[in-house]
């Protein structure tokens, strides 16, 4: 039986990752357009969360609406397709800067209704992999994998976005399990996508740069270094980056949030990836009091929170 305490510990660390993703979403959302330099200095006002945040907490509801036990890959599917179908007609969705491909998703579910077919097949796009921290709360072994790359594949069919979905859903589970992060869970993230997890992609490559650039101690990312160079507006660079700055910056779940935010590219989903990552690992006194404080929908952040993770108690995943 776990110990209370590291139950109570665990439940900390495992609202504090979908907290600390919707703060680092929130505060990454101000400079993604952002372009020169200005983007290492400008302020950041506080506003409202992005897609990654809302679409994060729709895929929740498809989990929970799954429910404990094994996972029905069909059954999940569907109900992934339907949550998005709603998250599409949500009038908050205009206001939060939604991804095409994502919309596209959406869109072409509701139309067919075939999870296996919605997905753009040319896009690898972040928006597979920005969505991951549900998954991680409630699912572990071979059920996380296949319901990190179905919840994927209803919007992104490009093997890219399977790879990063899977991937970095089983490091956020593994950071929750164990309470730690560092570079080898990366190495072996890395052998599995060179094996198993393989879908065709590239993932592995992204994720050896950010192990690489790690090693530099810089003060800044480079968006170039990490594949496919873009500052992670497609799904390899935006995991890549976020993993660079969680392991650059694996004590200071601010900075690195800040630094993951300020680069010339797709700034709410590096910097959601990277507060996911260290809320995991540090708990909720990790994140900056004033980001909680004024987050929108904390409250029903940490019920998801704690809905997922009974879901867990209860047997589901292997």
């Amino acid at each position: 039986m776990t110990p209370v305490a590291d139950l109570a510990t665990l439940t900390d660390r495992a609202r504090a990752a979908l907290l600390a993703h919707a703060c680092g979403d929130r505060f990454g959302a101000p400079l993604e357009f952002v372009t020169g330099s200005s983007v290492r200095t400008q302020a950041v006002t506080l506003g409202h969360w992005t897609d990654d945040t809302h679409m994060s907490l729709y895929l929740g509801e498809a989990i929970l609406a799954h429910g404990s036990g094994p996972l029905q890959p069909e059954r999940f599917g569907t109900l992934v397709g339907e949550a998005f179908v709603r998250w599409l007609h949500d009038p908050l969705t205009p206001f939060t800067a939604p991804g095409g491909t994502c919309l596209a998703g959406a869109r072409h579910f509701e139309q067919h209704r075939d999870w296996r077919t919605s997905g753009v097949a040319t896009s690898d796009g972040c928006g597979a992999v920005m969505r991951i921290v549900p998954l991680a709360l409630a699912w572990h072994g071979e059920d996380l994998l296949e319901a990190a790359r179905i919840s994927a594949l209803v919007t992104h069919a490009h093997p890219n976005a399977l790879e990063a979905a899977m991937a970095g859903a089983w490091l956020v589970s593994q950071i929750l399990e164990t309470g730690h992060w560092g570079s080898d869970l990366v190495e072996a993230a890395i052998g599995e996508l060179d094996g198993s997890w393989n879908q065709g992609g590239r993932v592995a490559e992204s994720l050896r740069a950010a192990l690489i650039w790690t090693e530099r101690q810089e003060h800044w990312l480079d968006e170039r270094m990490i594949p496919p160079g873009d500052g992670g507006w497609r799904s390899g660079s935006a995991l890549g980056l976020a993993v660079a700055a969680a392991l650059r910056w694996p004590q200071d779940l601010g900075l690195a949030v800040e630094k993951a935010a300020r680069i010339q590219g797709d700034s709410d989903s590096v910097a959601c990836l990277t507060g996911a990552f260290l809320g995991a690992a540090l708990g909720t006194q990790a994140i900056p009091p004033h980001w909680l404080k004024s987050l929108p929908q904390r409250r029903e952040m940490v019920s998801l929170a704690d809905r997922l993770r009974v879901l867990t108690l209860l047997g589901t995943g292997g």
